[in-house]
């Protein structure tokens, strides 16, 4: 599993990277109370990842070279929120119908997971729900027949996701009959991907502690490549969207055994 601190100061950094074009390593080292190496190595790190390019006692943000890749910009919770909600509310009801009453859930953070809650909460579904994210534990929790658990954390504002250490080791505490998880891109290339590699962190825990696993995402993620790099490591048992793939994309899926559930538009 990757530092969990080491991967919350790279995400400072991206942050910060993405508002001013450039960081000094001096400056970051004092304002996260860390060694000028500590940032040295973290720039390292995100420069190996082409995400940055170091220079001159500085380093730069810099867009991928690859066209093939087509990186997605890191948009927050709220510009998230208001694309594709239609698309996002059928794979909500959809995802929501391959889950058995009585199951532990573990529910990953996100605007589709968001509405694959909002589908469990409307079905009447009476379970243990145990989740990384703020506005999933507060529609859940008026429920009476769901037992809510968040996990604790630090708060990630931007996705408005619990992190680092403390979700960890809480999440290694407890197994699950499924966990539902969005990605943010989808490629036969770079495979699937999240925006924050301390919420990927989080998310392969779900899956690793979970019987099965149900991946959400809306057919505009196909094809695209977004900041962290997410490694399931168990099986994906179904991948649900809102609209038929490309075949290239059907056959990926394939091979990776993995069944594609298409969103009932009448749902």
């Amino acid at each position: 599993m990757s530092n969990s601190k080491a991967l919350q100061r790279q995400e400072y950094i991206l942050d910060l990277l993405e508002r001013n074009g450039v960081v000094a390593p001096k400056k970051l080292a004092e304002k996260l109370n860390v060694s000028v190496w500590t940032i040295r190595r973290d720039l390292k790190d995100l420069e190996s990842r082409g995400v940055l390019k170091r220079n001159y006692g500085a380093a730069r943000l810099v867009q991928p070279v690859d066209p093939s890749c087509r990186l997605m910009e890191r948009a927050s919770f709220e510009v998230s929120a208001e694309m594709n909600m239609e698309a996002k509310r059928l794979i909500g009801q959809a995802a929501a119908r391959l889950v058995q009453p009585r199951e532990r859930v573990a529910l990953a953070g996100g605007t589709t997971t968001l509405e694959v809650a909002k589908a469990i909460r409307r079905m009447g579904f009476r379970g243990k729900v145990v989740t990384n994210a703020l506005d999933i534990a507060l529609e859940m929790s008026e429920a009476p027949d769901i037992h809510v658990i968040c996990t604790g954390g630090d708060v990630q504002p931007r996705y408005r996701t619990l992190v680092g250490s403390v979700t960890e080791r809480m999440l290694k505490m407890h197994y699950f009959d499924v966990a539902i998880v969005g990605v943010s891109g989808v490629s036969i290339e770079h495979g699937f991907t999240v925006n924050s590699p301390v919420d990927a962190a989080a998310l392969e825990l779900m899956v690793k502690h979970s019987c099965r696993t149900i991946l959400v995402a809306d057919c505009t993620k196909f094809g695209r490549v977004s900041f962290a790099s997410f490694n399931p490591p168990a099986q994906i048992d179904y991948m649900v969207t809102n609209a038929p793939l490309p075949e290239e994309y059907v056959a990926y899926l394939q091979d990776l055994n993995v069944k594609l559930v298409i969103a009932d538009q009448n749902g």
